[in-house]
């Protein structure tokens, strides 16, 4: 694998956190997660800058977090659901990173999220489902854009998601020549 950062992009609950630290530490590499970076800088939770500041004073620190992880080197990047809104953000990751999409169905969000629905800002008022539908239609067209690669983790467990992932990157790696 080359030395070049590895970005997971995708929707909540498609994995990146979860998949994004396992292959950090299978490849010896840094694990960034964006969205910890905002709130360890802040001191405040994504769901109180949310309600607090709104969802644009977010995705400034969320941009700033993301241009501050693409100066590393050798680095797993998980990124916020909605990074790939901003096209300084992608063309920010896809200068410095093999982008991953971690493409997920909108039944497995709804399994994976359960309960925490309602800690997800974005997800508030009556009906989560309608919203984290909307929301995926919405985004994709910015997650196909952003990829390089994209793994579906619908039906996969996180290790085999991984091990997806080291598979698609050295045939990614022995194909690309140039971009």
């Amino acid at each position: 694998m080359s030395a070049a950062n590895i970005s997971l992009v995708g929707f909540m609950c498609a994995g990146k956190s979860t998949v994004g630290r396992r292959l950090a530490h299978q490849l010896n590499r840094t694990f960034i997660e964006t969205d910890a970076v905002v709130e360890e800088e802040t001191a405040m939770t994504i769901a109180h800058i949310f309600e607090t500041q709104g969802e644009d004073a977010f995705r400034d620190l969320e941009s700033k977090a993301i241009r501050e992880a693409c100066t590393a080197t050798n680095t797993v990047i998980a990124c916020g659901g909605g990074a790939v809104l901003r096209p300084d953000n992608v063309e920010q990751l896809r200068a410095t990173s093999t982008v991953i999409y971690l493409k997920v169905s909108e039944e497995i969000v709804l399994e994976r999220l359960g309960p925490a629905s309602k800690l997800r800002p974005l997800l508030a008022g009556p009906s989560p489902e309608e919203k984290i539908s909307t929301l995926l239609r919405y985004r994709l067209p910015s997650y196909e854009r952003a990829a390089h690669l994209t793994v579906d983790t619908t039906n996969l467990q996180m290790s085999d998601v991984v091990h997806t992932i080291l598979q698609s990157l050295r045939e990614y790696e022995s194909t690309d020549t140039s971009e």
